[in-house]
Protein backbone atom coordinates (compact mmCIF):
# COMPACT_ATOMS: atom_id res chain seq x y z
CA UNK A 1 0.00 0.00 0.00
CA UNK A 2 1.32 3.49 -0.81
CA UNK A 3 1.90 6.30 1.24
CA UNK A 4 -1.03 8.07 0.77
CA UNK A 5 -3.91 5.40 1.01
CA UNK A 6 -2.44 4.49 4.18
CA UNK A 7 -2.54 8.01 5.26
CA UNK A 8 -5.91 8.56 4.19
CA UNK A 9 -6.77 5.37 6.36
CA UNK A 10 -4.92 6.61 9.28
CA UNK A 11 -7.19 9.68 8.88
CA UNK A 12 -10.29 8.32 8.29
CA UNK A 13 -9.99 6.04 11.21
CA UNK A 14 -9.46 8.99 13.54
CA UNK A 15 -12.40 10.92 12.18
CA UNK A 16 -14.79 8.34 12.99
CA UNK A 17 -13.52 7.61 16.21
CA UNK A 18 -13.51 11.60 16.88
CA UNK A 19 -17.05 11.65 15.50
CA UNK A 20 -18.79 9.25 17.44
CA UNK A 21 -17.21 10.76 20.30
CA UNK A 22 -20.41 12.09 22.51
CA UNK A 23 -17.96 14.54 25.31
CA UNK A 24 -17.26 16.42 22.14
CA UNK A 25 -20.52 18.03 21.57
CA UNK A 26 -21.16 19.04 25.68
CA UNK A 27 -19.39 22.57 24.30
CA UNK A 28 -17.21 24.71 22.15
CA UNK A 29 -14.52 24.23 24.56
CA UNK A 30 -14.65 20.32 24.66
CA UNK A 31 -15.70 20.04 20.76
CA UNK A 32 -12.52 22.11 20.28
CA UNK A 33 -10.18 19.96 22.97
CA UNK A 34 -11.52 17.43 21.31
CA UNK A 35 -10.40 17.86 17.77
CA UNK A 36 -6.99 19.14 18.91
CA UNK A 37 -6.26 15.90 20.50
CA UNK A 38 -7.16 13.77 17.48
CA UNK A 39 -5.39 16.00 15.35
CA UNK A 40 -2.21 15.35 17.25
CA UNK A 41 -3.00 11.40 16.99
CA UNK A 42 -3.01 11.82 13.58
CA UNK A 43 -0.17 13.84 13.21
CA UNK A 44 1.60 11.09 14.94
CA UNK A 45 1.23 8.39 13.47
CA UNK A 46 1.39 10.16 10.17
CA UNK A 47 5.03 11.16 11.06
CA UNK A 48 5.67 7.63 12.18
CA UNK A 49 4.37 6.27 8.89
CA UNK A 50 6.42 8.60 6.65
CA UNK A 51 9.41 8.35 8.85
CA UNK A 52 9.21 4.64 8.87
CA UNK A 53 10.67 2.36 12.24
CA UNK A 54 13.10 3.76 13.57
CA UNK A 55 15.10 1.83 16.27
CA UNK A 56 15.28 2.08 20.44
CA UNK A 57 18.91 1.63 20.92
CA UNK A 58 20.98 4.98 21.28
CA UNK A 59 23.50 2.94 18.86
CA UNK A 60 21.45 1.70 16.39
CA UNK A 61 20.09 5.40 15.94
CA UNK A 62 23.06 7.11 14.86
CA UNK A 63 23.65 4.93 12.14
CA UNK A 64 19.93 4.91 10.53
CA UNK A 65 19.28 6.32 7.50
CA UNK A 66 15.68 6.78 6.66
CA UNK A 67 14.23 5.32 3.17
CA UNK A 68 13.43 8.69 1.57
CA UNK A 69 12.87 6.80 -1.62
CA UNK A 70 9.37 5.42 -0.49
Amino acid sequence: MDFKARATEILSKHLENWESDPTRMRSGYDYELSYAVMMKKFEKELLQLSVGHVPKSKNSKKNFKPDLEK
